[in-house]
């Protein structure tokens, strides 16, 4: 049987006989699409977007939105959303980038997309700017219980409202990507991201875990309950609204606008039930992020590893299909991520262990699962040298390691994951 599975701006196809192919895993997706722009009208049709008006009717609107590392389709929610501002005496739009670089192209292309679509809308007080973790400048608005030190962006301050876009899909350790990880870490220092990230290593933080869940058994979250504080210390008593998006490759499956506690729990709900899935563990596993952006690099595509890992069997084996254009990751991660991770992997463990750096919970998490394997084998544009040097295998034949699967054990089930990056496996 052949199966497509993204890779980078492409598609990579397997050939897996019928009776050797578990299950085939891909994000939500409907027959009899409905659309994004019918989607976002239903949800924009909402009473509580006559009562965001209200609160919002001559003040000054803050607008949180996720950075161009993101798929949002930002056009079609733009195009939509900002006949409902023009209320609001001035919008500040801030691209929540948290220790992203906020330079990029695919930041300013969100940028020409707010001017576009404020200038449709008729928004003419305005301004935009991407977030800076290092150059912006901050205010201490207190500290956490966990101690974190919440420094938040200037420009919040103020604001007598607020509005966040957020794509809600499950995180690593964060539980949900979701609007409270828009203030923590998305409009804060370095140091707050730091210190939040700290809390990555502890095994409580994981996917399907969160604070404002439904279920009280699924809200011990010690990284996702930190977030909830910082936002709090930031937002105080101001009215805080979400619209709220769940989406596969920039096609939106489900939105919702309204107080984003009560449109975040019921995205989280959702979510649990599309794109959560409970699967008996296989020795073999195919992962794909889901193609680009989610494979741009290293950093970014490992996530879709640590939320299909429950999968594969202790000795077990992943290929992982991860185009990686841009190669490892960002210049400002190298030294706590990928040198790290080139250590011996005990050696990669205790030192985490004894000192975290941001970026280092990454290290962390996949020494232990490469521990825990027999093999991870990667095929992508990163030079083999440099995925050897991280304890992985390198292959540029991956239909030959599915064979080489099958002669080892004709009978073997294999599990393919595409679009990994928003799906979470429970082992059975």
């Amino acid at each position: 049987m052949n199966v497509d599975l993204h890779y980078g701006k492409g598609v990579t196809s397997l050939q897996i006989p019928q009776a050797n192919l578990g299950q085939v895993i891909r994000p939500w997706q409907e027959d009899g699409e409905t659309g994004n722009v019918t989607l976002l009208q239903q949800a924009l049709a909402a009473s509580e977007v006559k009562s965001f008006q209200d609160d919002v009717s001559g003040k000054c609107l803050c607008v949180l939105m996720e950075d161009g590392t993101r798929d949002n389709p930002f056009g079609d929610i733009f195009g939509q959303l900002f006949g409902a501002l023009r209320k609001a005496s001035f919008a500040r739009f801030l691209i929540c980038t948290g220790t992203h670089d906020p330079d990029t192209a695919e930041n300013e292309r969100i940028r020409r997309q707010i001017e576009q679509a404020a200038g449709k809308a008729g928004i003419a007080n305005f301004d935009i700017h991407t977030h800076d973790c290092r150059r912006d400048r901050f205010l201490d608005a207190g500290s956490t219980s966990r101690g974190t030190q919440v420094l938040s962006n200037v420009l919040t301050d103020d604001a007598q409202a607020f509005l966040v876009l957020s794509d809600v899909k499950v995180h690593y350790f964060a539980g949900y990507s979701n609007s409270v990880k828009n203030f923590v870490p998305g409009i804060c220092a370095f140091e707050t991201a730091e210190q939040n990230h700290s809390l990555a290593l502890d095994e409580k933080s994981t996917f399907g875990v969160h604070p404002w869940h439904r279920d009280e058994s699924k809200r011990t979250n010690p990284l996702a309950e930190d977030q909830l504080e910082g936002m709090r210390l930031i937002v105080k008593n101001r009215p805080t609204y979400t619209l709220t998006t769940i989406t596969t490759s920039r096609q939106i499956r489900w939105a919702r606008f309204g107080p984003v506690e009560q449109v975040s729990t019921e995205a989280f709900a959702t979510v649990d039930q599309r794109n959560t899935h409970t699967v008996t563990p296989c020795g073999g596993l195919i992962v794909s992020p889901g193609g680009l952006p989610n494979d741009i690099d290293l950093y970014i595509a490992q996530r879709a590893l640590e939320l299909t890992k429950n999968a594969v069997k202790d000795d077990g084996e992943i290929l992982f299909l991860a185009a990686c254009p841009s190669g490892i990751g960002e210049k400002k991660t190298m030294e706590n991520f990928y040198d790290r991770l080139t250590l011996p992997l005990d050696e990669v463990l205790k030192s985490i262990q004894s000192e975290y750096k941001l970026y280092s919970h990454k290290p962390y998490k996949f020494a232990q699962m490469i521990r825990r394997l027999r093999r991870i084998w990667m095929y992508s544009e990163i030079p083999d040298g440099l995925v050897e040097a991280a304890h992985l295998y390198p292959t540029h034949d991956p239909q030959g390691i599915v064979d080489r699967w099958l002669v080892e054990q004709p009978d073997a089930r294999i599990t393919v994951v595409d679009g990994a990056n928003k799906i979470a496996l429970y082992g059975r």
